[in-house]
């Protein structure tokens, strides 16, 4: 009996999916879905792709997942983040085999300067002025050059959730095994109500009330060992306001990171820093 629930449910989702990105549109299934309306469930957007976290436990037919406990995963199509402000994926955003991140040098008796040609990398296109090394030479990471943001849209209804997140560090090689660590990248959590990022109109028909941003969680050393709660949403109605395009119903989450004031004293190497998040029904 579930098995055709479940099938019955993935025809629905694709059917009401797929009219509600149309700009006729009034309604998304988060409107109509049984499983959301009698259950509770949470949509995570990219704006292009969305993933709906159940309450309701499809798989054995069987109301709900406990409270505390991961919510489940029914789809695993919006697969990468964006970019804040943009509908650009972020894990494309990295320098190409001629591109390296650019450093400002700074020297008493010198100036030099850099002008980048807007990729935000330093490469063929760019312009750098001569300069002399002295023991007063300083060559570090530029402050922008620290940051990193990325977001994704999320939506909800009839739950009360909390996203949670797990950092580690993979496949590190040379001195940042010893200079870099979790504790030293800064983590800023933050969200936005409505706004448009490239044509991508969101929150229009979007509650943000009782969303709470977890204190203490300030760098990624604080997410290690088991996923940590970073944003509570308390609203047991949902962040779904009232009927609407499912983009109208969604609100952004976004996620400032700043590396550590590196220099090239810190040595060199590679590390790959991963974040994973996920989502837990709450009270």
């Amino acid at each position: 009996m579930w098995r055709n629930k479940a099938y019955h449910r993935a025809l629905l989702c694709a059917v009401l999916g797929g009219l509600s990105f149309s700009a006729q549109a009034q309604s998304s299934f988060l409107d109509t879905d049984f499983f959301c309306v009698n259950f509770g469930c949470a949509v995570v957007h990219d704006g292009d792709n969305f993933d709906i976290y159940d309450n309701f436990m499809i798989g054995i037919n069987r109301c709900c997942v406990p409270i505390g406990a991961e919510m489940i995963a029914f789809t695993n199509r919006a697969t990468a983040t964006n970019l804040t402000g943009t509908l650009e994926r972020s894990d494309t955003f990295r320098p190409d085999d001629d591109q390296s991140l650019a450093f400002n040098i700074v020297n008493s008796s010198t100036n030099a300067s850099f002008i980048d040609d807007g990729d935000g990398f330093l490469d063929a296109s760019d312009s750098l002025s001569a300069f002399t090394l002295n023991p007063n030479t300083d060559i570090r990471l530029e402050g922008t050059g620290r940051q990193y943001s990325h977001s994704f849209f999320i939506t909800s209804r009839n739950t009360r959730f909390s996203l949670r997140a797990l950092a580690s560090i993979n496949n590190v090689s040379g001195d940042f095994a010893d200079t870099v660590q979790l504790g030293d990248i800064k983590l800023t959590p933050s969200f936005e109500r409505n706004g448009n990022d490239a044509g991508f109109q969101f929150g229009r028909r979007a509650n943000a009330a009782n969303i709470q941003i977890v204190s203490g969680i300030d760098n990624l050393g604080d997410l290690t060992g088991q996923p940590t709660q970073i944003m509570n949403f308390g609203r047991r109605q949902g962040i779904r306001q009232r009927n609407g395009n499912i983009d109208e119903q969604t609100i952004r989450l976004d996620f400032l990171y700043e590396l550590p004031e590196y220099d090239l004293s810190m040595g060199v190497g590679s590390m790959n820093v991963d974040v994973e998040f996920d989502f837990f029904r709450e009270r």
